[in-house]
């Protein structure tokens, strides 16, 4: 275990933390919902909750321990499945969804994309490089994000075909008038 890769790894593990995704869940939740695209905020929230309750369910029903050998930082819960994995990877699949839906340069939404898979792979990595997680763990994690990831994705374009989007837009828009009311002001 050389030092730098125990830092890099406990980095990455670390930001993929609770409070982390909880900040980035809000974060892209907030953005999108003042860029006007209120469907896909609540598609994005109900797909990170589904899939934390998911995992939080089947780690109480599982209750597999945590390996046994050395582990390089301290984690707490059950093992099965990974908390990391599944949140990280169902943010980071409607995340590509929308990229891809929205970001006109194919270049870019594959770059970014290309991005958020590799930032995946490492929040996986990492878990099980500092001995908090068996390999097993990552994929039952990833399983749980791309199920309901396909189940969100589906519902998302299920209620674009029924018009849910513009009836949101409608009566739940957020309007800023700072710059009407100044000049009403003047």
């Amino acid at each position: 275990m050389h030092w730098a890769w125990v830092q890099f790894f406990t980095f990455i593990s670390n930001s993929s933390d609770p409070v982390p995704q909880i900040l980035i869940s809000l974060l892209v939740f907030l953005i999108l919902y003042l860029m006007n695209n209120k469907l896909e905020a609540i598609c994005c929230a109900f797909n990170i909750c589904a899939t934390g309750f998911t995992n939080l369910v089947l780690k109480n029903t599982v209750k597999r321990y945590r390996p046994m050998e050395i582990r390089l930082i301290d984690a707490h819960g059950y093992s099965f499945p990974s908390g990391h994995a599944s949140i990280s990877t169902a943010i980071g699949i409607v995340l590509i969804y929308f990229i891809f839906k929205r970001i006109k340069n194919k270049k870019t939404a594959y770059l970014l994309s290309s991005l958020i898979v590799i930032y995946l792979i490492l929040v996986a990595v990492s878990r099980v490089y500092l001995g908090v997680h068996y390999p097993t763990d990552i994929l039952g994690g990833w399983v749980i994000a791309i199920i309901w990831s396909y189940i969100t994705i589906s519902a998302y374009k299920f209620c674009m075909s029924k018009g849910v989007n513009k009836f949101l837009d409608k009566y739940f828009t957020v309007k800023f008038n700072i710059f009407k009311n100044k000049a009403k002001s003047s």
